[in-house]
């Protein structure tokens, strides 16, 4: 067979008709891409290419070429480059079938190539493999699915739709894995594509990531899976709310109350502000339970912590201890009037009626307050002064905010 710099068919012999098929005057005119095998096509224009740059030389191309009756048949190419022959310029290739051991190693290797293909096309998880300059090589349906976002040869743009904050934490995890260091379960937020931005959502992927080497065990690139785990961290995040939430108010619990109590502590460490704790119990509650019975009971509570947290400045939160009592803890407290003023307005929103099935509920509160600045102050210890302080302030019955400074140690 001849070519011409364009790979064009320009002669053949009439023996391609043993081999293919085809009479001579059915190929000539003919590119010969066009009768490879789609996945054989990147290495015949690969080999093509590195032997028309090098003027004389011969090269050996093995792919598939089309037969007559449509099927494809193994063959071996030798081809010598003569292009720059004056006379007879061209591409002279020697064809013939491809040795029996050969094609059967790609058969084996085509049939492998296929299931995990197959396999990938049929998993839950989207499938993608880079190579050590962050090519992506493959993928797989599904992953294009999960990500609303078409395929694409740079691993940037291809996963461009994770949320900004979190890529720095995708590239972190890629330098790992090319560095031979497996990554697992790593949870990066995307945005869901969709016509009308207004239905756009975040959602949640799990990432894992395992290297690849060659025989040198140098890392050539690496394989990865992705799942959707958006319902799983919703769950997730809903059990952590309920274990740390009072089902009754919506405020935090007591464990959870006392923890955030401990994080502030630790965090204003090295800071001017301080912590406060604002003690509050309800006044006369038990005779609302023996008067109005529990629902209204209830029903004060949930009125109450609703107007505890108007009163509130952003960062604060209120937690309920059990009973009638709560604990508001304000970290970032300048001074001990500030934080007075906060307890202050506790106090004034919770003199004030509730409306019930039986008439209004009227409900006031005796307001106990302290801070502190000392990084080694226990949240005991801390509310155990506002406590203090509560009770002194219930004892004055006018409800008035009572301070307990941290020098003093007042307890019931």
């Amino acid at each position: 067979m001849t070519r011409n710099e364009s790979a064009l068919i320009t002669d053949v012999d009439q023996s391609i008709t043993a081999l293919l098929g085809w009479r001579a005057d059915q190929l000539i005119g003919t590119p010969s891409t066009t009768l490879i095998h789609p996945n054989d096509q990147a290495s015949a224009v690969g080999a093509w290419i590195a032997m028309v740059n090098a003027p004389g030389s011969t090269r050996t191309w093995r792919g598939r070429y089309r037969t007559l009756e449509g099927g494809w048949r193994w063959v071996e190419a030798i081809n010598t480059n003569q292009l720059d022959d004056p006379d007879n310029p061209g591409v002279y290739t020697l064809m013939q079938p491809a040795r029996a051991d050969f094609v059967s190693v790609q058969e084996e290797l085509r049939a492998r190539e296929e299931l995990l293909t197959r396999l990938s096309d049929v998993l839950p998880d989207g499938i993608f493999q880079v190579d050590a300059d962050q090519r992506v090589l493959s993928t797989n349906g599904r992953l294009h699915q999960i990500l609303g976002a078409p395929p694409s040869g740079d691993l940037a743009s291809q996963f461009a739709v994770i949320l900004e904050e979190d890529q720095v934490r995708l590239r972190g995890a890629i330098d790992a894995v090319l560095s031979g260091v497996d990554v697992d379960n790593l949870e990066l937020r995307f945005g869901v594509r969709v016509p009308h931005p207004e239905f756009s959502s975040t959602r949640v992927c799990q990432v894992s990531l395992r290297p690849l080497t060659d025989g040198a065990d140098s890392v050539t690139g690496a394989i990865g899976s992705l799942s959707d785990v958006t319902d799983r961290v919703e769950l997730r995040r809903e059990l952590e709310l309920r274990a740390s939430t009072d089902s009754l108010t919506g405020c935090l619990n007591r464990g959870a109350t006392f923890e955030l109590l401990d994080q502030a502590l630790r965090s204003e460490v090295n800071s001017s502000a301080g912590v406060a704790a604002i003690f509050v119990d309800l006044d006369g509650f038990k005779s609302i339970n023996d008067v109005y019975g529990h629902a209204a009971g209830d029903k004060a509570l949930m009125a109450a912590s609703d107007k505890i947290r108007s009163a509130l400045r952003t960062n604060d939160v209120v937690g309920r201890l059990g009973g009638d009592e709560f604990l508001v803890v304000c970290p970032g407290i300048s001074s001990a009037e500030e934080g007075i003023a906060v307890a202050e307005r506790i106090g004034t929103s919770l003199s004030g009626p509730v409306p019930t099935a039986d008439g209004e509920i009227t409900l006031k509160a005796s307001v106990g307050f302290t801070w502190t600045t000392s990084q080694d102050e226990s949240p005991d210890a801390l509310v155990a002064r506002a406590d203090a302080a509560m009770y002194q302030s219930k004892m004055t019955g006018n409800g008035s905010v009572v301070h307990v400074p941290m020098a003093e140690s007042s307890h019931r």
